[in-house]
């Protein structure tokens, strides 16, 4: 189950995976999506208009819940919020975005960046977890 919608003019890269899990995954147009990038569709992915996400990058709209430590951890199902890229976001090589993040409009994402909250528009992420360096020049 699930569906996956690309926008006019995508470009998806060798060995990209984009795997619904029974959710979503909308790109709308323009993206690339360079090699070996991972996007699940779990709890909903949608990701705007002109994004590019660069090589090797993970984008996981779930997450394992743990609570129960007599529990096995697969026995004890997934929170899945869903995750948005809004328009005009680059993401760099090997970043990381988790389940219930939205990355606003004309973001950039440094390389290796582990995106674990919700991010301001126009804004320069680095490190791990993702922290703002700088708003974009301009804005």
């Amino acid at each position: 189950g699930g569906r996956i919608r690309l926008g006019a003019r995508c470009e998806i890269g060798a060995g990209v995976v984009l795997a619904t899990y029974g959710g979503e995954i909308v790109l709308g147009d323009d993206c690339s999506v360079n090699p070996f990038s991972v996007l699940y569709g779990h709890g909903g992915l949608h990701i705007g208009r002109g994004v590019r996400i660069a090589a090797q990058c993970v984008v996981v709209p779930a997450n394992h819940v743990f609570k129960d430590p007599d529990e096995f951890i697969f026995r004890q199902g997934l929170t899945q919020e869903g995750i948005v890229i809004e328009d005009d976001v680059w993401l760099g090589a090997g970043v990381t975005v988790v389940d219930g993040v939205r990355i606003r409009r004309g973001c950039v994402i440094a390389a290796g960046a582990v995106v674990t909250a919700s991010t301001d528009s126009f804004g320069v992420y680095c490190g791990v977890p993702a922290r703002m360096l700088r708003k974009r020049s301009g804005t």
